[in-house]
């Protein structure tokens, strides 16, 4: 299985999650390239299996969520990512909200629905994470 992983980070926090996830992908043999929306590779994209979108949480703490200006930026100029396995990250102090919802509907004109969602607020995996890409990568 192919895989990238592209992400948009504020402060690092969302990178290192990514890298966190790269990890754990890579740990358990699939290939996988992480980037940034600045810097991905489209070919790579386009011939990736697994796509893993991820953005770090705007918003007012509790409420109004959503993803900042750049990442819906890059996904209005992404290709089509439709029959590809899809799956979301976020970072977040507080709360998510409303940034899974959001981060779906921008997305839908270019993706299938997300098989997966994950969110941290340590940037680390949780046991719950790995198990979400146990079943991820093993369906």
């Amino acid at each position: 299985m192919k895989t990238s992983i592209i992400y948009n980070s504020h402060s690092g926090t969302t990178r290192a999650y990514a890298e966190e996830i790269g990890n754990f992908l890579s740990g358990n043999g699939i290939e996988c390239r992480i980037s940034s929306i600045d810097d991905y590779d489209k070919e790579y994209l386009l011939s990736s299996d697994l796509v893993i979108l991820g953005c770090w949480t705007n918003g007012l703490m509790i409420f109004a969520q959503h993803p900042d200006k750049a990442w819906k930026k890059f996904v209005e100029e992404m290709p089509d990512i439709r029959k590809k396995t899809l799956a979301l990250f976020t970072t977040y102090k507080i709360a998510t909200g409303s940034m899974f919802r959001i981060m779906k509907n921008i997305l839908a004109d270019k993706s299938d629905p997300p098989k997966a969602i994950l969110k941290s607020k340590s940037k680390q995996l949780t046991d719950k994470n790995r198990s979400t890409l146990e079943v991820l990568i093993n369906t």
